[in-house]
């Protein structure tokens, strides 16, 4: 989930070292210096978004510290690009710390690849926008969990299997697979399936709802007007390695 201090797209440059905040850890990227309750997690994630192009390259070049933080409540996780570092909760274990952080780094992607709305857009497709972003995001988890699977490393999608708020996309995403579906296809099925949970859906949009407004009395600055592009969901919904699959937003 992104950061409510992140509803528009600011990329920070990278100071000599991460601020990290009270209850945090963190290291800078490449994070080969990073404390030993982050080292093992950096290493992992790194190898995990290897085979992945696209994740791969929005990590190395954004280039976010990385933070474990013992304060999160409601949150597991988020990106915050103001910031522009990742924190997750230290009190998670490891497979279900990947699983959260491959979510986060498809969001860095979906930042950098200028998907990113911001509050010149209308509300309603403010929401819209963000809500893409999650059902991407997710959908996306689910599949680079399914590799890892394949692979034999089989944690993070147990993990997400078991999780109250993906059990439902694993399943759907499994499912398509049996079926004889094709790794986009799947991923197709699992984002219009995020769509199916209308008390997740609730859930994100009573978030960004108060981010919107939020920014908008920030940043002293009338209700936006625009509309999405038309291209928007095209644009967002690229597998990792480059190949699109087919996405359809409601309206």
């Amino acid at each position: 989930m992104n950061h409510p201090g992140g509803t528009a797209l600011v990329l920070a440059c990278i100071a000599a070292g991460p601020a990290a905040l009270a209850g945090e850890t963190c290291a800078a990227y490449p994070y080969a210096d990073a404390p030993a309750e982050l080292s093992a997690l950096a290493k992992r994630l790194t190898k995990t978004v290897a085979p992945h192009p696209l994740l791969a390259k929005a990590l190395a070049d954004q280039a976010p510290d990385l933070c474990l933080s013992d304060t999160l409540v409601e949150e597991q996780a988020y990106f915050e690009p103001a910031a522009n570092r990742i924190v997750v909760n230290s009190a998670l274990d490891q497979d279900f710390q990947l699983t959260i952080l491959i979510h986060e780094v498809r969001h860095v992607e979906q930042h950098r690849n200028a998907t990113c709305p911001t509050v010149a857009y209308r509300l309603e497709e403010y929401i819209r926008a963000r809500l893409a972003f999650e059902a991407d995001a997710a959908a996306i988890g689910v599949y680079v969990a399914w590799k890892l699977r394949q692979g034999g490393e089989s944690g993070p999608w147990d993990k997400l299997s078991a999780w109250p708020t993906h059990r439902d996309l694993v399943s759907r995403f499994a499912r398509e697979i049996a079926a004889g579906a094709g790794e986009t296809a799947a991923t197709s099925a699992t984002f219009a399936q995020w769509y199916e949970d209308a008390e997740r859906q609730d859930i994100y949009r009573f978030a960004i709802c108060s981010n919107y407004l939020d920014a908008l009395d920030r940043e002293k600055v009338p209700d936006g007007q625009d509309r999405l592009p038309a291209d928007f969901a095209v644009r967002l919904c690229v597998m990792p390695d480059g190949r699109p699959y087919d996405c359809t937003l409601p309206p």
